[in-house]
């Protein structure tokens, strides 16, 4: 399947004078170890496609489920007035201790609120899916409920006409074996070459080729791996 361009954020991105991106989320998101985040990558690819004529604000903390997102999404989001907000939570709303655990219709609801009030804003919402996790490493109740809430961001997508970046279905593909020893740094948490690969398929809905940039020697282990991911069901 092609690759789905975000054309009416190009587009807007290509007309402003200047503009922010706000990535929204939880460890998947702020830096969880020195490494070349997937922040960075797309970070380069904007600035190369769209020039010095922007900001990357990570508002990202880890642990966070979507209640906590909402209690902060004045201060962390609104305050900056984003253009466009890629959100990221799913991965903490299903752990099954209180008070981190999230009911699914309440989780779907406050996904859709996000949703909204980023378009309040006046910005453009991107939804994305985690990456896939280890679940043999994890409490089975949350490796469930993990699974479930990735069906609920794709759902929350449909129904509300979302952008979505599908990362768990890109990082299924590779396989248990190539995930838990290639691109997992831990059950929940990807290493530098799966924080290269969500860049990298982040960037391709942009529609920028990472390949045409200079200096990419880093992230060309993660454009073969991506290039391979998106022809084939399984390495």
């Amino acid at each position: 399947m092609a690759t789905e361009i975000f054309t009416d954020i190009v587009e807007r991105f290509t007309e402003l004078d200047h503009f922010r991106v706000v990535v929204f989320g939880a460890s998947n998101t702020e830096r969880y170890m020195p490494c070349l985040h997937w922040a960075d990558v797309l970070e380069v690819g904007l600035r190369y496609r769209f020039g010095r004529k922007f900001q990357l604000i990570n508002s990202g903390i880890s642990g966070n489920n979507t209640r906590e997102a909402l209690d902060r999404f004045d201060q962390d989001v609104a305050f900056f007035k984003p253009a466009c907000v890629v959100i990221t939570f799913g991965g903490n709303d299903c752990n099954p201790n209180p008070p981190k655990w999230v009911a699914f219709v309440e989780f779907e609801k406050n996904l859709a609120t996000i949703v909204n009030k980023v378009r309040d804003l006046g910005a453009i919402p991107i939804l994305q899916t985690y990456y896939a996790v280890d679940h043999s490493e994890m409490d089975p109740r949350r490796a469930d409920a993990f699974d479930e809430n990735m069906l609920i961001i794709r759902k929350v997508a449909r129904d509300n006409n979302v952008h979505l970046v599908d990362q768990n279905a890109l990082f299924e593909k590779a396989g248990v074996s190539y995930l838990r020893h290639k691109l997992l740094l831990n059950a929940m948490h990807v290493n530098e070459l799966g924080n290269m690969l969500i860049g990298v398929e982040l960037l391709s809905h942009f529609g920028i080729d990472i390949e045409t940039m200079g200096e990419i020697d880093r992230v060309l282990p993660a454009i073969a791996l991506h290039k391979r991911l998106v022809k084939t069901s399984a390495l």
